[in-house]
């Protein structure tokens, strides 16, 4: 069965946007973290290994500015969307009956 999405729902998508790029940021502040220690170890605690390893703010402030980029992002991709979804043609889906 397929179907089109011809219109979102700007604040879901938002949402939903934000929420992914938040994990995906704290994703990386962990891996900038822990990497960054390292090489700030082995570098004596100077240059960007310090940096990067210097505190565990950056592992509250990368999730947060994510997730806050993000919403920003999908509010902008839902109001294009909404935009061009009527004159391209929206996403087509394909669904099937589920059997349980």
């Amino acid at each position: 069965m397929k179907r089109e999405i011809i219109r979102v729902d700007i604040a879901s998508v938002a949402l939903m946007y934000g929420a992914v790029l938040a994990v995906i940021g704290l994703f990386i502040a962990l891996l900038l973290f822990l990497f960054g220690s390292l090489f700030g170890a082995m570098l004596g605690r100077s240059g960007m290994g310090a940096m990067l390893g210097g505190g565990i703010f950056v592992v509250i402030l990368f999730p947060v500015f994510y997730g806050v980029l993000g919403m920003v992002i999908g509010a902008i991709f839902g109001v294009i969307y909404n935009l061009l979804a009527p004159r391209v043609g929206g996403v087509k889906v394909y669904t099937r009956e589920a059997y349980d």
